[in-house]
């Protein structure tokens, strides 16, 4: 019997698959605790200062992906 070759392809699927699903459910999160802490009347600054990371960490991640897919 012949062995068959494992395709590097499917786990590199698998991965992005994983990864996307996590990335996901942490913004879900990330949004969630945003959006609790207006309705828990944060103070104004805090919101500010949250909502901030969040687009910064955003703009970061999209960076990385945007210069990864580059030195591909």
């Amino acid at each position: 019997m012949a062995k068959k070759e494992i395709k590097e392809g499917l786990f590199g699927a698998a991965k992005k698959f994983s990864d996307a699903f996590f990335d996901g459910l942490k913004t879900n999160s990330t949004n969630i605790a945003l959006k609790k802490a207006k309705q828990k009347g944060f103070p104004p600054k805090i919101q500010k200062q949250m909502d901030k990371v969040n687009k910064e960490s955003e703009d970061l991640l999209k960076q990385l992906t945007d210069w990864q897919a580059k030195n591909k």
